[in-house]
């Protein structure tokens, strides 16, 4: 991957229109991340972010403004342009997981492959989900179905899933929120990890103690930046997981 800008915002407004009234979701947002950091995006309901964040995964378009990805300029993309910018360049990670119940951890890993036009066999598919698997903890869990795994082993699937096609960015979307404290920290723990391997991460949180894992926080109120400022203090989840396993002996 080459150094530099791999996301870019450019006077970025999106405005909802229903019947006569217009809600301006997103207001003039101007933004550059660069390749390999690890982004949290903030904001308390109805500041914008998650608004924001469908434009930076080419689920929503911008109703005037600028938005390059990866120096290609997806503003004006068609449907079909815009699927494979997603399938291919962004690897998404949501709050529910989203996965299908009655497929295997290793089927649904798959599923972005079976999309693409890589063309691969049915023993390379399986060969790729299971290192990606492995590589986020789930080894020996690839056949077993949701309903079989717990909430941090599904996040870990949904994870694994966006990483299959190598993305140039990884979305999460309050990736930890339905999940426990040391679950929380043990995934927040798996994102460092990919950012240390090169990955650039944009994670929308409305929480400050898990914003505290990426490196940079952008504030957002009434579809503005607020604020943005890199992490003086920054969690290291090893850490953080090694102290809460002290303070649960001595409790």
């Amino acid at each position: 991957m080459n150094n530099g800008t791999v996301v870019r915002l450019s006077d970025v407004h999106k405005t909802y229109r229903t019947g006569e009234m217009e809600v301006h979701a997103v207001r003039g947002v101007s933004l550059e991340i660069q390749r390999g950091e690890f982004v949290a995006l903030m904001g308390a309901s109805g500041s914008g972010k998650s608004t924001l964040m469908n434009i930076l995964g080419c689920l929503d378009r911008p109703t005037a403004g600028r938005y390059v990805l990866d120096e290609s300029d997806v503003s004006a993309l068609n449907r079909d342009q815009l699927a494979d910018i997603r399938n291919n360049k962004i690897g998404f990670v949501f709050q529910n997981f989203n996965l299908l119940p009655r497929t295997s951890a290793r089927e649904n890993v798959e599923l972005p492959l079976l999309y693409g036009r890589r063309g691969l066999t049915n023993a390379q598919l399986r060969e790729k989900a299971d290192a990606v698997l492995a590589s986020v903890g789930l080894e020996g869990r690839e056949d077993h179905h949701p309903s079989q795994l717990s909430g941090g082993q599904q996040q870990r699937v949904a994870i694994a899933r966006a990483l299959i096609n190598g993305p140039e960015v990884v979305l999460a979307d309050e990736p930890t929120g339905n999940l426990d404290s040391r679950t929380s920290i043990e995934i927040m723990g798996i994102f460092q990890q990919l950012n240390e391997r090169g990955i650039t991460i944009i994670m929308v949180t409305h929480e400050q103690d898990i914003a505290a894992y990426a490196r940079r926080n952008v504030m957002m109120r009434d579809g503005l930046i607020l604020n943005d400022h890199s992490v003086s203090q920054r969690f290291d989840a090893a850490a953080e997981l090694e102290k809460l396993a002290r303070s649960t002996n001595e409790s």
